[in-house]
């Protein structure tokens, strides 16, 4: 399914803002059934740290890493995912310089929450990161299932890449091209979540910019791209929120939670 990448393709911010508010506009339409079929999720984690980074802060005042927290969150949703539906699988990759796949698909969490645990961060000074290695290197680790009449059987599973990227200076961009990532969005059983955890906005940083950027993603208006600076309760919520399943979830743009009182 990988293609070599051969075209060079760079979105600036502005450009990925127009094209996500573009499709915010628009009514999306499913055309596969919406079966609770298993998953077979990759994890994709950013491991870099760069300069200034802040912690977050609890109510009681004690502090943790970004990283500490990523894992703790993560940790959770492994447990509730696999505790919904045993027949899902896990897959870890990491992001440094440039990818890595660190663990192949399993059906045990503990696996993957034992990869996370050995964890640690590391340092990075570049502007750019390269999304075009990224999916390169998904498209030749997966197999997206195939049907032959996509809009009424049911897929044998789903595969659905969440990445969890942390970098503030850092704009992720698709320098040597998008065959890869093209070639898996058009699968209607490919699916690709975006969690960015990033400094307080400001103008000495890029997060508005990156964020425009990771929204521009969604070509097919059924991603999720969710973003939390130092909130951890806010990181918990958004990392509950990506329990659902992408075949039975509603379009981003139109959840909505509300607490209802009981008698």
């Amino acid at each position: 399914m990988a293609g070599e990448e051969t075209s060079s393709s760079c979105s600036t911010p502005s450009e990925a803002h127009e094209a996500t508010e573009q499709l915010g506009c628009v009514t999306v339409e499913r055309h596969v059934p919406r079966v609770n079929c298993p998953e077979h999720i990759i994890l994709v984690i950013d491991v870099c740290k760069e300069e200034g980074n802040t912690p977050y802060k609890l109510a009681d005042g004690t502090k943790y890493s970004p990283m500490y927290m990523m894992k703790r969150a993560l940790t959770l949703f492994l447990q509730n995912k696999h505790a919904i539906d045993s027949r899902h699988k896990f897959a870890l990759m990491l992001l440094h310089e440039s990818p890595v796949w660190l663990h192949d698909f399993t059906s045990n969490p503990k696996d993957i929450i034992a990869e996370l645990d050995e964890l640690e961060e590391a340092v990075t000074s570049g502007s750019h990161f390269d999304l075009s290695h990224l999916f390169s290197l998904i498209a030749n680790q997966v197999s997206v299932p195939h049907c032959s009449n996509p809009a009424v059987a049911p897929p044998p599973y789903v595969i659905r890449t969440i990445m969890l990227y942390g970098r503030s200076q850092c704009l992720p961009q698709f320098l040597s091209g998008k065959t890869s990532f093209t070639n898996l969005s058009q699968s209607p059983h490919y699916f690709l979540d975006i969690l960015y955890m990033h400094e307080t906005p400001s103008d000495d940083n890029k997060c508005e910019g990156i964020f425009d950027l990771l929204c521009g993603l969604d070509e097919s208006g059924w991603s999720y791209v969710l973003e939390v600076s130092r909130n951890a309760t806010k990181l918990h919520n958004h990392c509950g929120s990506l329990l659902a399943h992408p075949l039975q979830r509603p379009t981003q743009k139109d959840v909505h939670y509300t607490l209802v009182a009981t008698e």
